[in-house]
């Protein structure tokens, strides 16, 4: 802002107040006057408060951590809403009196619009914690009705925990009660399916058929063996004769023939052809030729032959014979397995088409097991919240700052009133004065003149104001006039104000 139309704007004020002198002392002590009669009218009001504590932690929490949890029903947040319900307001308007024997629904509006006029809820720093406070005109009213609020409060919050503890026990137990009886349905299903389908698992099945398949194998081995072991001494049986024959004509023929014919090659060793004995050895090999075709052709070869019983025939039968047996008994035996694996190929088909049905009752048995052992656990961590709620040991309201009586009043003191009074009405008059210099339309200042007009008008001089020496002398006596009068006013208003202070305040 421009410093000379800024010293223009206080000169201005500095007229007007002088011109305005004796209005503005009216209104200063007109004003310091009345905010002096405000103070002393001033009701005074009593604050009563308390600070509580929602108490979440305790000595036995830490032990039964896990296993039992304290009911969780109001926190700090919460105090206010409840506070200010409607039974909490009747309890307590009915505890400090404000209610008759006989109370009509008009009488509760009012005892409940009293009572929450003066009640004040706000948080304390910490979520836990939180004041209440109570604002009345008698400081015994402030006192008893704050302590019939809290006490209702502590009370109210205490009885519904418990009893929503018990609402939760009766609830979760009914439910054991019921999964108990699902359970024990579970079990009697599940007894009589056992009972009537005794063909076991399809794993023990299984198993069963991978043995007998087994056995099959290794049996159909040992036939093969058993077989060709009858077939081979069967064999051998057929090439032996029952009975073994001496030698006949023949074979002593053939022995000679054998003995010549080696005589023969030893002599050629040393001699030639026409050896003597060679020859003759010949000519006997020759005859012997002859016999020997001689006696084929009359066909009487074992005519004086004797016949012996041969040992190895009749061991041979024996072995055809237990060869014959085990073959028989193996047989037997494959053919009872493989009544065994069709027997139990058609058990595995029981097994499959009853296995749906058993998969059925062991889930829904399961289920229902895990489900009851759940509800015992919470049934038990429900009895034991209500215990900690029963003893007082769960979430509480615990009163950390109980209420005091108050000695003095709150909000404003008469003393606050006598301060402020002289401040006030001076400050209004020069308010005042300062909004009538800004929107006043007559010109006080050459620079603003000098602004509105056009660039080619320039301002030539100001006229200044005329002070003469008489007119001098009479605003000098005003002035003393009226410094006296403001003088003499506030000696009053501070006599005023030092009186009342000592004998109501």
């Amino acid at each position: 802002m421009d410093k000379a139309y800024l010293k223009d704007l206080l000169n201005s004020l500095r007229a007007e107040l002088v011109r305005f002198r004796y209005v503005c002392v009216v209104i200063f002590i007109a004003i310091s006057f009345l905010v002096l009669v405000v103070g002393i009218t001033w009701p005074k009001t009593y604050t009563t408060s308390a600070v509580l504590f929602a108490d979440q932690t305790n000595i036995i929490e830490p032990l039964l951590k896990g296993s039992a949890e304290v009911t969780k029903i109001d926190r700090s947040e919460q105090a206010r809403e409840i506070i200010w319900t409607r039974a909490i307001m009747l309890a307590a308007a009915k505890e400090v009196g404000f209610l008759p024997k006989n109370p009509t629904q008009n009488d509760e509006e009012l005892a409940i619009k009293r009572i929450r006029s003066g009640l004040n809820v706000k948080g304390e720093g910490n979520k836990a914690y939180f004041r209440i406070s109570y604002v009345a005109n008698n400081p015994d009213s402030s006192f008893e009705i704050l302590n019939a609020i809290v006490n209702v409060f502590i009370e109210d919050t205490a009885r519904k925990k418990r009893a929503e503890s018990l609402g939760a026990y009766n609830f979760i137990d009914a439910q054991v009660q019921s999964y108990k009886k699902q359970l024990e349905q579970a079990e009697l299903k599940l007894k009589d399916f056992n009972s009537q389908n005794t063909d076991g698992t399809e794993q023990t099945v299984s198993g069963r058929i991978a043995q007998l398949r087994q056995e099959i194998e290794a049996l159909k081995i040992t036939i093969e063996e058993s077989q060709a072991r009858y077939n081979t001494i069967q064999q051998q049986l057929g090439s032996e004769g029952q009975y073994l024959q001496t030698k006949g004509r023949i074979d002593e023929v053939k022995q000679r023939k054998q003995a010549l014919t080696s005589q023969l090659e030893q002599l050629l060793l040393s001699y030639e052809e026409g050896y003597p004995d060679i020859i003759s050895i010949r000519a006997q090999i020759a005859d012997l030729d002859a016999t020997m075709q001689k006696l084929q052709s009359a066909g009487d070869v074992y005519a004086d032959t004797q016949k012996t019983e041969n040992p190895l025939y009749e061991e041979l039968r024996k072995q055809l014979a237990a060869a014959d047996v085990d073959l028989r008994s193996q047989k037997r035996r494959m053919q009872s397995l493989t009544a065994l694996q069709e027997q139990e190929y058609e058990r595995q088909q029981r097994v499959a088409a009853n296995q749906a049905q058993f998969s059925e009752l062991t889930r829904d048995y399961d289920v229902i097991r895990k489900t009851y052992e759940e509800m015992l656990q919470k049934k038990e961590s429900a009895r034991l919240s209500m215990t900690l709620d029963i003893e007082g040991q769960g979430v509480s309201y615990r009163i950390q700052e109980p209420a005091t009586f108050p000695l003095k009043p709150s909000g404003f003191y008469f003393i606050h009133f006598a301060f402020v009074g002289p401040f006030l009405g001076l400050i209004v008059p020069i308010a005042l004065l300062i909004a009538f210099v800004l929107f006043d339309p007559h010109l006080r200042s050459a620079r603003a003149l000098q602004k509105q007009l056009p660039n080619d008008i320039e301002l030539i001089g100001v006229i200044p104001h005329y002070h003469s020496p008489l007119g001098d002398r009479l605003l000098k006596k005003d002035m003393l006039a009226v410094f006296f009068v403001s003088l003499l006013a506030m000696g009053l208003y501070a006599a005023i104000s030092i009186y009342w202070q000592i004998t109501r305040g």
